[in-house]
Parts: C-alpha cells; sequence; structure tokens
C-alpha cells in the first residue's frame, strides 16, 4: 500500500534541512534513536539529523547516546521557552502527541503542520488528547501529494464562530443532559480481570504448536468454568489470558485465586489483576478508564500473583483473604498514582 511519494518526501527532507533542531517526546525520541543511526543516507538525510541538535523532554530518560543530543530535565515549559528565545531557525517536534499537547496548553506553539493520509487505520493514539482546551486555529495554507496525503498548515491566530451565528444552534441545559443520559445507558460499575500466562512464549516453543494449543485448550476451559462458577462473564480471551467482567468484587478476587489454583495444577503459572470502576460496555468488549487501569496493573504482577487496586481491597469481604501492599505506582498511559495490594488466601 502506497502512503508516500517523492514529492511528499522530497518536503519532508526539505523540512528537515530547514530545521535548526528537533524537540521530541521520550518515546518519539527513542523511535528516532533506534532507526536514524542506522537507518539509509537518504540522499544526506541521515547525517543531517545525527549532526543537527535533537531536545528530549523527560524526566524518566536516563541517558541519551545519540549525538548531538540534549535532555531537558527541568521545567518543560521553561526549558522549551529558553530554546525559543535564542536566535536561529526552526524548533521543530515530530510525533509526541503528549508534547504537542503540553505545547498548546502553554501557547508555546507558533505553527502547526498536520500531514493527512488517505489511509484509515481503525486504532492508535490521538493526536490530540480528550479534554484538552479548545483552540482555534487559522488555515495558512494546504498542499496536496500525489499519494493523497494532504499538508494542512495553521497558525494560533484563529478566530472562534461569533456568537451570533451560531445561537440558533447553541444547546440548552436540558439538551446536554439528555445527551449525557443517553451516552451513560451503556456505563456500569464492574470489577475487571485480566489474566495471562506468565512466560507464554518460551513456554510455547518449549511444547511445540501442537501440544501448546492442547494446553491452551485446557487453560481456556478451565478460566471459562472458573469465571461461571463465581457468575462473572467471560467478555474475551487475550490469546494466552482473559478478560472477565463481575458485579461484585469479592467474587472476581475468589475467581481469580481458583483460577491461579486450577493452571498450577496443569504446569503453568499465571498473573492475575482486577479493578473496581466504571466501564462500557461495547457489544462484546469493554471499554472506559477502568479497563485501562486492570490492564496496566496486570503488568505489575509476577507469576502466581494476584494484584489489585485499593479500590477492590477496600470493598472485598471476607476474613481469609489477605492483602499485602506493593506500594504506589503510575500506571502506563493513566493519570495518578495508584496504590496496588497482593491478595492471597490466608
Amino acid at each position: 500500500m502506497q502512503v508516500a511519494d517523492e514529492e511528499l518526501q522530497n518536503h519532508n527532507r526539505e523540512q528537515a534541512f530547514s530545521t535548526e533542531a528537533f524537540l521530541f517526546g521520550r518515546t518519539t525520541y527513542n523511535i528516532w534513536a533506534a532507526f536514524w543511526p542506522t537507518g539509509p543516507e537518504a540522499g544526506g538525510l541521515k547525517d543531517l539529523i545525527d549532526r543537527t541538535p535533537k531536545y528530549v523532554i523527560s524526566k524518566t530518560l536516563e541517558k541519551a547516546d545519540w549525538s548531538n543530543t540534549t535532555i531537558l530535565r527541568g521545567d518543560p515549559g521553561e526549558e522549551i521557552a529558553r530554546l525559543k528565545a535564542q536566535p536561529g531557525g526552526d524548533l521543530v517536534a515530530y510525533g509526541s502527541a503528549d508534547l504537542i499537547d503540553f505545547l498548546l496548553a502553554r501557547d508555546l506553539i507558533d505553527e502547526l503542520r498536520v500531514i493527512l493520509f488517505p489511509v484509515i487505520l481503525g486504532s492508535g493514539k490521538h493526536l490530540f488528547r480528550d479534554g484538552i482546551d479548545t483552540h482555534h486555529l487559522r488555515l495558512l495554507k494546504s498542499r496536496t501529494f500525489p499519494s493523497g496525503a494532504v499538508l494542512l498548515t495553521y497558525d494560533r491566530q484563529g478566530r472562534p464562530i461569533p456568537t451570533e451565528e451560531t445561537r440558533d444552534f447553541t444547546w440548552t441545559d436540558e439538551q446536554v443532559q439528555s445527551l449525557r443520559a443517553l451516552e451513560e445507558t451503556d456505563r456500569v460499575l464492574a470489577t475487571v480481570l485480566f489474566t495471562d500466562i506468565v512466560d507464554s512464549t518460551r513456554r510455547a516453543a518449549e511444547l511445540g504448536d501442537r501440544e501448546w494449543r492442547r494446553l491452551l485448550d485446557r487453560h481456556d476451559q478451565a478460566a471459562q468454568a472458573e469465571v461461571a462458577r463465581w457468575h462473572g462473564t467471560l467478555v474475551k480471551s487475550t490469546g494466552d489470558g482473559i478478560l472477565a467482567r463481575f458485579d461484585a468484587p469479592t467474587r472476581a478476587l475468589r475467581c481469580a485465586l481458583a483460577l491461579c489454583a486450577a493452571t498450577r495444577r496443569m504446569g503453568i503459572e499465571i498473573r492475575a489483576a482486577m479493578h473496581t470502576g466504571e466501564v462500557e460496555i461495547r457489544r462484546d468488549d469493554l471499554g472506559g478508564i477502568g479497563v485501562h487501569i486492570a490492564a496496566r496493573a496486570l503488568a505489575e504482577a509476577g507469576p502466581g500473583d494476584v494484584v489489585v487496586t485499593r479500590t477492590v481491597r477496600d470493598l472485598v469481604t471476607g476474613t481469609d483473604v489477605e492483602f499485602r501492599s506493593r506500594g504506589v505506582v503510575g500506571l502506563r498511559g493513566v493519570p495518578g498514582e495508584w496504590e496496588l495490594f497482593s491478595a492471597s488466601l490466608r
């Protein structure tokens, strides 16, 4: 599938050659640093990027081995404002959606260049984060490339549509409340349980495809039986684990503990994590921040662990369940800090 063309590649090259310095968030920097040092020459583009100053906004990146890279660990707004105040050409940020949101919020962007490709991916990270303030942009120019890609160039001088032109279409408070009521019909309070098999890739390689498939079938049967026994809903298989929904956190926890014991008898270890909160019911799937919290908590679990959030710990009843604090952690992509607990039977 062709999503670029020579004309677009020339534009990208010209933009890079006119750049005084590059600005990155940590994730985008890691992508560039993994590709360009050993990437194609691309008409001198590789050497240009290598020698151009590169700045990374990050408090977690320990070191940057790529030449001419500086890690900015101070206040991001102050660091970027200082760079912008220096004489010279353009300071260009590529990708880095979280960084772009930050720059917009602090009015540090002079020009936005957005390339729209004629491809529907169906998934991916939003360029602009949900919930950011409204920003009115002014279209400076547009350019269409042979591949169908469109370059849209904006500045921050846009003006909102005058109120008198939109008065007839302004929502009343009653209409807003009616919309919210309709949107909330698919949101419920539930306990979300994620599990997966520990070190599944290595086990699959050791057993071979046929034996691994048989073991997965036994795992899936046990998972289905335990979820049903504890009156939950098996939402889906995740390949080597499950996503399940329960009306009560106590039943979800007992299901997780029982499934850990059942799979251990098969010779495999699983890990589990759960959170209680609002979720969105999407036909045969679940969505919402509650699902993301449980999924991210799963990454904190080790073999045989059942990890729960404080919300679950506070709601679970039963004197035979013991909780041990694992401390406060940040969950990737989830705002705030979260205290997690390991759960076990006394």
